[in-house]
């Protein structure tokens, strides 16, 4: 109950952040190649452009990894993966993971790798 409860707020968080934008990515993307073409930002405000959209194709990654994983642990088969494993001792861990955990962790640390999240649902995308 403790992960789902926790899941629903980083879900909650994670969308109201991604409304709190104001422009979409393709708005940002016009505004550089307006840019390329006319050369009419300073550097810096170039740069914070480019931030500002990386900001938002970072976020729509982890929102779409939010979104399913909550929605995974609302599942009967999600509730099930909330059981604790222990990894085994003799196993690399990377960034002092912890080796007890929920089963459910693979599921986020493989969504977590490059390409496995192309798609992104209407509600992560900056407007």
């Amino acid at each position: 109950e403790n992960e789902r409860a926790a899941w629903a707020l980083v879900k909650k968080q994670t969308l109201a952040r991604v409304v709190a934008h104001i422009t979409s990515t393709d708005e940002d993307d016009r505004i550089l190649r307006e840019d390329d073409s006319r050369n009419s930002l300073s550097v810096n405000q170039r740069h914070a452009v480019i931030v500002r959209r990386e900001e938002k194709m970072t976020l729509q990654r982890w929102c779409s990894i939010v979104l399913k994983i909550a929605g995974f642990l609302d599942t009967p088969a999600g509730e099930a993966e909330c059981g604790i494993t222990r990894i085994p001792d003799s196993e690399t861990l990377e960034n002092h993971e912890p080796r007890v955990r929920p089963r459910y962790w693979q599921q986020l640390l493989d969504l977590g790798k490059p390409g496995e999240v192309t798609d992104f649902p209407t509600s992560c995308r900056a407007r």
